[in-house]
């Protein structure tokens, strides 16, 4: 509009005439109309808050029917908005899956199996970020118009400047959380010590400073990254040191399950102390879950942290409210993945067990969607999504649904959300390193690479709790052949050669056992922290 306002303005530098005096106040009109409908327009592309808890299982929270620990401000979310019960995370990793709601893409294609190991940061590159050479959610949203925020957990790369497209950065220096109470944050272009606060508490700040300062020039989207409630050692080891522990030491808990520890665990311990490695981490953290199985401080201690988390999420909530944001502001709630916390007699993660497992307990995500007066209130919807199908949903949400996420499986479930149609799919896909899974409403069918363990099924309709595996079971050989051919076309469509560790590729970073894929691909076979072009369309 810019060149034909500025003809008009140099056509009134001539005198007035009877057609300029009569058509000028109209033009005026339209113009504004027609910039007033313009800017309209961008206004009513919603902002977005993500709020992305750290290992929180969907079943530690009361709108997942959990009766034993208290997270009123989570359920108010769900009793107000969308919430889906079959949401499944990709990996079992907190880095493996934050890559992926990042870009879209299965570890398998953007290379981050696994945690990235904080012992390794200093021999990182300064400036690596694990998947800057891929268009991001954050990235494309910024292109587009938003301001983009990032508070909290980080864990793809080096934390010390934005990466992929955040231009407000607030982060800590580490991924595993071993205090709660003594961090070093980066706060944008500031370096300091956070030791009079609670990590979740401090972001929690953070975040709502971010709210009350904004200035509505653009929409934002602010990814609200909790270290919470994490339910790893040794932070969430016997007591706790948070304002909410008190008030659980006499719980009941009904809804952590009583099992024997796991064999698997007790097999790992002896093969590490024949071996020599006691000191290894993965013993360690074996040996504190040893501790922690059916200890009563150790579940008061979780279950505070996920009423923290609670907390947090009501205080954001008000910012919004508080800052007249609420009605023009899509709120998502979600995990990276969950944790066992006694399931099976496992603790912390999948791949806690040799081979690693994909138990529903740590794949299954709460993911609940509230946008005020947008979205109908207390709908429990069991279309199954996967993690990769979140970043095109959100882009689709606001208008950008025609932006590619090249060789992304993911498909846009907006229409689920407004009820429009019914749109889940058939089946979702996981993949932990050496283990690879395909999960229907049927069954949870696990196949392992050649030589590192054997197939697993479990037919959840008879067995919800996959306590028993019938993979011998000649009733279900049909299943597993159509499973099995359906988990490898999918894989061979959405991988990339370079790393796919099926294919001798290489993992970004680190992985969990290095030594089973240095068996396969040789003693020279190692993850790899290579600074790639930054993304550019």
């Amino acid at each position: 509009m810019g060149v034909p306002v500025m003809m008009v303005l140099a056509r009134l530098k001539k005198p007035a005439t009877f057609s300029s005096v009569v058509f000028l106040p109209l033009f005026v009109c339209l113009f504004a109309a027609f910039s007033a409908a313009a800017g309209g327009e961008a206004k009513r592309r919603p902002n977005i808050l993500f709020i992305l808890t750290d290992n929180q299982a969907a079943s530690l929270i009361g709108a997942y029917g959990n009766r034993d620990i208290n997270t009123p401000n989570i359920d108010r979310l769900a009793a107000e908005g969308v919430k889906f019960t079959n949401a499944f995370a990709v990996n079992g990793m907190c880095s493996a899956t934050r890559a992926t709601l990042m870009t879209g893409l299965m570890p398998s294609q953007h290379g981050v199996h696994n945690w990235l190991d904080d012992a390794m940061l200093k021999q990182w590159p300064r400036d690596w970020s694990a998947v800057a050479e891929y268009r991001t959610l954050p990235w494309t949203l910024q292109e587009s118009g938003y301001q983009t925020a990032m508070i909290g957990k980080w864990h793809l790369g080096q934390p010390w400047k934005p990466s992929i497209g955040y231009q407000h950065w607030v982060t800590f220096a580490d991924g595993h959380t071993t205090d709660f109470w003594d961090n070093q944050v980066i706060d944008n272009q500031r370096q300091y010590r956070v030791r009079d606060r609670h990590i979740v508490d401090y972001f929690t700040d953070k975040a709502v400073e971010y709210l009350d300062d904004y200035q509505g020039d653009q929409p934002f989207y602010l990814q609200l990254n909790y270290d919470g409630p994490y339910v790893n050692p040794p932070t969430n080891m016997g007591p706790a040191r948070n304002r909410f522990y008190s008030q659980y030491l006499e719980q009941d808990f009904k809804s952590f399950p009583e099992s024997d520890f796991h064999p698997n665990l007790e097999q790992q311990e002896k093969d590490f102390k024949a071996q020599g490695q006691e000191s290894a981490f993965l013993n360690k953290i074996i040996k504190m879950s040893r501790q922690m199985h059916g200890d009563q401080t150790t579940r008061a201690n979780i279950a505070s942290q996920n009423t923290l988390v609670d907390d947090g999420v009501g205080r954001v909530m008000e910012a919004l409210r508080r800052n007249g944001l609420d009605e023009n502001t899509l709120v998502v709630f979600s995990t990276d993945q969950g944790n066992f916390y006694g399931q099976h007699g496992l603790w912390t993660h999948t791949v806690i067990t040799t081979p690693s497992n994909l138990y529903d307990t740590a794949m299954r995500v709460p993911l609940i969607f509230w946008h005020k007066g947008e979205l109908a209130a207390g709908i429990e919807e069991a279309a199954m999504i996967g993690q990769y199908d979140i970043p095109r949903t959100l882009l689709d949400y606001v208008g950008l649904g025609k932006v590619p996420l090249q060789n992304s499986p993911g498909q846009s479930f907006v229409e689920t959300l407004r009820g429009q149609q019914h749109r889940g799919r058939e089946a979702v896909f996981f993949e932990q390193e050496e283990t690879r899974g395909i999960r229907t409403q049927r069954f949870s069918y696990w196949k392992r690479l050649d030589g590192t363990g054997q197939p697993e099924l479990y037919h959840l309709a008879n067995d919800p709790q996959q306590q028993r595996n019938v993979i011998g079971d000649p009733q279900f050989a049909r299943q597993v052949r159509q499973l099995d051919q359906q988990l490898v076309e999918f894989f061979q469509r959405y991988s990339d050669e370079q790393y796919d560790l099926w294919r001798g590729g290489v993992a970004k970073g680190s992985v969990a056992r290095p030594e089973t894929f240095q068996a396969l691909y040789g003693e020279d076979w190692a993850p790899v922290t290579e600074v790639k072009p930054v993304y550019h369309p």
